[in-house]
C-alpha cells in the first residue's frame, strides 16, 4: 500500500509538470498555472491509484 501511494503520487506529479509544459508549448497558456491543471492531475492520481491495486504482483 505505502509503496503504491508513493507511486501514484510521483507519477501525479509528473503528469502535472508534463500537463502544465504541454499548456505552455501549444501556446495554451502564456505562463506555468499550477491550479489549472491540478485538479485533473488529482482525477490521473485517483485513477492511477485504482489502476495500480488492480495490477498483478
Amino acid at each position: 500500500m505505502k509503496q503504491r501511494l508513493a507511486q501514484t503520487i510521483g507519477l501525479t506529479a509528473l503528469y502535472l509538470l508534463v500537463a502544465n509544459i504541454g499548456n505552455f508549448f501549444f501556446d495554451v497558456d502564456r505562463e506555468f498555472n499550477w491550479t489549472s491543471t491540478l485538479w485533473e492531475a488529482l482525477f490521473f492520481g485517483v485513477f492511477i491509484f485504482l489502476l495500480l491495486g488492480y495490477r498483478k504482483k
